[in-house]
């Protein structure tokens, strides 16, 4: 079993591409989200902690697992996708310049690479082979608290869901899934942010 936290709130006006290039704070408001998650986890059978490697996931991270005594390991590979020249750009301020790259990107992020970004596939494959790797590590409840991109890139694979069909999955700020991975079952979704509030 493993729980999927994605961070809060990030510090900054409005909604921009915060990627694997921009190290965010946590608004106060998104450490209530987190906060408000956290009381909900069933840290009684929470083994172990594992985080994305930028602060708005390792803080809380680090902070959850040493006030309940679980270990927590950052994993560089759930570092989300770099945007490259659009990192900490808004959509208004991109489509002047970049509105059919933007469109195609929302409907189909194969099949377009942020200039001097992270190509999705390679973003993907990264996710993917880390938590394969944190995967292959026991078994046992765990949490990973990670980004947006990097939950879609999770629960698609293990839901064997096409690429294009990524954005139908909602996970907003300080939102919560859960996965089962049983040995010899397929994976399944328990639920997908049931107490969120909204926002990306």
């Amino acid at each position: 079993m493993v729980d999927l936290l994605r961070h809060g709130a990030v510090a900054g006006e409005g909604w921009a591409f915060r990627g694997g290039g921009t190290d965010v704070p946590l608004a106060d408001a998104g450490w209530e989200q987190m906060e408000q998650v956290a009381a909900l986890l069933p840290w009684d059978r929470i083994d172990g902690v594992a985080c994305s490697p930028m602060q708005r996931c390792r803080l809380p991270a680090q902070r959850f697992a040493n006030r309940h005594q679980r270990p927590c390991e950052v994993l560089p590979a759930m570092r989300e996708m770099d945007f490259g020249r659009w990192e900490g750009r808004s959509w208004a301020e991109l489509a002047p310049r970049y509105r059919p790259e933007l469109e195609r990107f929302w409907d189909d992020p194969q099949s377009v690479t942020p200039p001097q970004g992270e190509p999705f596939d390679a973003f993907a494959r990264r996710v993917w082979q880390g938590w394969q790797a944190w995967m292959a590590q026991g078994s046992g409840h765990r949490l990973l608290i990670a980004h947006g991109g990097v939950i879609r890139v999770i629960l698609a694979r293990l839901l064997q869901m096409p690429t294009a069909a990524l954005w139908r999955l909602d996970i907003p700020y300080g939102s919560w899934s859960r996965v089962s991975l049983l040995a010899g079952h397929p994976p399944r979704l328990l639920f997908l942010n049931p107490h969120a509030g909204g926002g990306r």
